[in-house]
C-alpha cells in the first residue's frame, strides 16, 4: 500500500487524461468483445457510459475541492489512481472474453491492487492473505498445489 501512496503524476492534467484515456479503451475493448462473442447489449454499454461518467465527475469534483482547499492529501490522485487500475482490470477482462489470451497472474495482481486500494485494513475479513509463492502460479498450478496441500494433511 505504501507504494501506491507514492504514486505521482507527472503532469496534474494526467489525473483526469489517463482515466478518460483507459475509460475510452474500455469502452472501445468492449465492443470489440461484444462484436466477437455477439453479444450486444445497448442497456449495458449506456449504464457503463453512465458509471464512466460518474468516475470523470468524482475525479473533477476532488480536483476543484483539493485546489480550493489545498488539502495536504493528493485526493484527487488517489482516486484516479483508483480508477487507472479499476480501468486496466475491465481491458484485461473484455480481451480476454474476446479471445485474446491475458495471463491469469496479471489479472490477479491487478485484482489485489485493486482490493488494497479499496480497503483500509487489507488483512481485516481477509480469510486468504496474499501469498507470495502463490501469486505466479496460474489457476491450474494453483488448483494442483491446493490440491496437495490437502493430501499432505
Amino acid at each position: 500500500m505504501e507504494s501506491l501512496q507514492n504514486i505521482t503524476f507527472t503532469h496534474r492534467y494526467w489525473i483526469l487524461f489517463l482515466p478518460l484515456f483507459l475509460m475510452a479503451a474500455d469502452i472501445i475493448t468492449g465492443w470489440i468483445q461484444a462484436t466477437i462473442n455477439g453479444t450486444w447489449d445497448s442497456t449495458k454499454m449506456r449504464v457503463g457510459l453512465f458509471r464512466k461518467s460518474g468516475e470523470l465527475m468524482v475525479i473533477i469534483i476532488a480536483y476543484v475541492i483539493y485546489a480550493a482547499i489545498n488539502l495536504p492529501v493528493d485526493v484527487p490522485a488517489f482516486i484516479a489512481a483508483y480508477i487507472v487500475v479499476m480501468e486496466i482490470i475491465s481491458v484485461c477482462e473484455n480481451l480476454d472474453q474476446a479471445g485474446l489470451p491475458v495471463p491469469v497472474w496479471v489479472t490477479r495482481r491487478l485484482r489485489k491492487v485493486a482490493k488494497d486500494l479499496s480497503e483500509d485494513d487489507p488483512e481485516e475479513d481477509d480469510p486468504e492473505p496474499f501469498n507470495e509463492d502463490n501469486y505466479w502460479l496460474d489457476d491450474d498450478e494453483l488448483n494442483e498445489k491446493e490440491k496437495e496441500e490437502e493430501e499432505a494433511k
